[in-house]
């Protein structure tokens, strides 16, 4: 799916297993809702792990809005510093939180696949050494591949949007603070084996060391939400 709107909200983590079934309700049925019934909120989406992915990575969320300035709006930290009883309670049970305001340097897609490949940079000073300029120049030559639907670059804040607002406080419960990703490549495809072979040639292309400040992970979509579902337009 070709990302809308120039800016997104992307997160990664994990819930308490006693808890998960509880926040995949808690995030299709409130909080999704909640966030895109917001001005200048898009589109939400989560994906789940394939089987085997640790725990702290286990699932992979993603808000589109028009603009980054979106994610510090007054209606959005309203909500942020007034969480319902749900939220407080699934925020408790988070694990290894990760979240990043991003903007939409590129993205290129053949409509919408369910399977997804994140590779997330975490190294502050990343992009002395990978580009994003440099990066998105990889797009033409992934989407060609057998199996592959679309890609996307995004490139993280690390100052935006990370005020000390009630629902971080409650998300690092846990004894663990927000990660921020200094870049992030999202990949769609037919399955999984397409993904590894795109992430590979991907990875040797732009010679990235995966075993230093890299995440790889592979996701099922599971619910996407709009505008139009919520406000029934």
């Amino acid at each position: 799916m070709s990302l809308i709107g120039t800016s997104v909200l992307v997160n990664w983590g994990g819930v308490l297993e006693e808890k998960e079934i509880d926040y995949n309700q808690w995030h299709s049925m409130e909080h999704m809702p909640e966030r895109i019934s917001l001005p200048g909120f898009l589109r939400g989406f989560r994906a789940q792990g394939e089987p085997g992915t640790l725990v702290e990575d286990k699932y992979f969320m993603m808000y589109e809005a028009e603009k980054k300035e979106i994610f510090v709006s007054k209606n959005y930290l309203e909500r942020l510093n007034n969480p319902t009883k749900w939220t407080k309670e699934i925020l408790s049970s988070y694990i290894s939180p990760s979240r990043t305001v991003c903007s939409v340097i590129a993205s290129k897609s053949r409509g919408f696949s369910s399977f997804l490949a994140t590779i997330r940079f975490l190294d502050p000073d990343i992009d002395n050494k990978f580009n994003v300029e440099k990066l998105k120049l990889s797009i033409p030559q992934i989407i060609k591949l057998v199996g592959i639907t679309g890609m996307h670059v995004l490139l993280g804040d690390n100052t935006f949007g990370q005020m000390k607002t009630e629902e971080k406080k409650y998300r690092s419960s846990q004894g663990l603070d927000d990660q921020v990703v200094s870049q992030a490549i999202i990949i769609e495809g037919l399955n999984y084996s397409a993904l590894r072979k795109a992430v590979e040639s991907f990875v040797v292309e732009n010679s990235i060391n995966v075993k230093i400040n890299i995440k790889i992970n592979y996701y099922c979509c599971q619910h996407i939400l709009t505008k139009q579902d919520v406000l029934g337009v």
